[in-house]
C-alpha cells in the first residue's frame, strides 16, 4: 500500500496465498481491466482474472489505483510479477489481454516485455459503430467482423481486409488504418499464443458483474474488503463444488476412439465435453487430396 504526503492512499494491492498458487497453475494468461469503480473515494478497481481448469473465472490479484497513467501500472505490474511465484520476469504471463489504453500498452512493454499483449476483441468490435458512419457501418461491419474472426491465415486476414477496404471506400478512415496495423484482434495473428480460449475482456466484465452482489461504490475501502472477501469465498466455493464433480462423475465417452478415452483422463468434465463435441464436428468434414509433395532418394 502506498500513500502520498497528506498519507491518502494512492495504490493498494492484494493476492492472498489461494490466489497466488492459482497464478502458478492457470497463470500462462492474465486479463486486466480498470473499468470499474467500486469505492467511496472513486479510487480505480483492477483486477488480475484468468481461467481455471474447469472454464471458470478466477482472481489472481487485485489493486486500488488513483490514476491510470503509465507509471503507475508499470509499477503495479512489478508488484504483481513480485507477489506471485517464480523468480520476476520468467514468472511473467505469456499473455495478457487488455483494452486499447495507451498508457497501458506503454507500461505492457516496459514491464512485461516477454509477454504477449492482446487487444480485447470485444472492445475494438464494439468501436465500429463509433468509427464509422451508420451507412458504412451497416453496409461493412458483417464483412469486418468475418474477416478477423474467419481468416484462416494472415495471408487471408490481408487480403480480405483490403478488398473490404476498397469495397466500402474506407481507405481513409485513420481508425482502420490503426486497427490494421495491429492486426492483433484477428485469431489468425494470436493463435501462436496460447490464449485459454481468451479474446476479450468480458471476463473481467462478469466478475464486476459477480461481485456488485457483494460491494457498492459506496463502500470504505475496509467495507469493501470485507464485501469483497465473502464474494471471493463464494467464487472458490463454486470451484469446489466443479473439483467435487470432476471426481464424483466420470466424463462419458461415446466414440470408442483412443483420443476420446486419453481426453477423458486428461480434461476436466466440462472441457471434455467441449472438445468432445468438436471431436464430434470433425468428422463431419471431408478429406480432398489437393497436392502431394514427390521426394527422390
Amino acid at each position: 500500500m502506498d500513500g502520498d504526503e497528506e498519507n491518502r492512499v494512492t495504490r493498494c494491492f492484494w493476492a492472498d496465498s489461494i490466489s497466488r498458487r492459482a497464478y502458478s497453475f492457470y497463470g500462462d494468461v492474465v486479463i486486466f481491466d480498470t473499468t470499474y469503480n467500486t469505492n467511496r473515494y472513486g479510487m480505480i478497481f483492477a483486477p488480475f482474472t484468468g481461467v481455471n481448469n474447469h472454464g471458470q473465472t478466477i482472481i489472481f490479484a487485485c489493486a486500488f489505483l488513483n490514476d491510470e497513467t503509465a507509471d503507475t501500472f508499470v509499477l503495479l505490474f512489478k508488484e504483481f510479477l513480485n507477489a506471485m511465484p517464480g523468480d520476476a520476469p520468467e514468472n511473467a504471463p505469456k499473455m495478457i489481454i487488455t483494452d486499447q489504453d495507451p498508457a497501458m500498452t506503454k507500461a505492457i512493454s516496459e514491464a512485461l516485455p516477454q509477454t504477449f499483449h492482446r487487444y480485447c476483441s470485444w472492445h475494438i468490435l464494439n468501436k465500429f459503430s463509433e468509427k464509422l458512419d451508420a451507412i458504412k457501418y451497416r453496409d461493412s461491419y458483417q464483412d469486418f467482423h468475418s474477416c478477423i474472426w474467419n481468416s484462416s491465415s494472415r495471408e487471408e486476414f490481408d487480403s480480405r481486409w483490403i478488398e473490404i477496404i476498397e469495397k466500402s471506400g474506407l481507405s481513409d478512415n485513420k481508425w482502420l488504418e490503426l486497427i490494421y496495423e495491429i492486426r492483433i484482434p484477428s485469431p489468425a495473428y494470436v493463435n501462436h499464443v496460447f490464449s485459454a480460449g481468451m479474446s476479450s475482456s468480458q471476463r473481467a466484465e462478469s466478475q464486476h458483474s459477480f461481485f456488485k452482489n457483494y460491494v457498492s461504490k459506496w463502500n470504505s475501502l475496509v467495507e469493501f474488503m470485507v464485501q469483497f472477501k465473502r464474494g471471493l469465498l463464494h467464487q472458490r466455493h463454486y470451484e469446489l463444488e466443479e473439483d467435487h464433480i470432476n471426481i464424483d462423475e466420470k466424463a462419458k465417452t461415446v466414440m470408442s476412439l483412443d483420443i476420446e478415452d486419453h481426453m477423458a483422463k486428461v480434461y476436466t468434465r466440462k472441457l471434455f465435453y467441449e472438445v468432445q463435441e468438436q471431436l464430434r464436428e470433425s468428422f463431419k468434414y471431408k478429406l480432398e487430396l489437393v497436392f502431394e509433395n514427390v521426394t527422390q532418394e
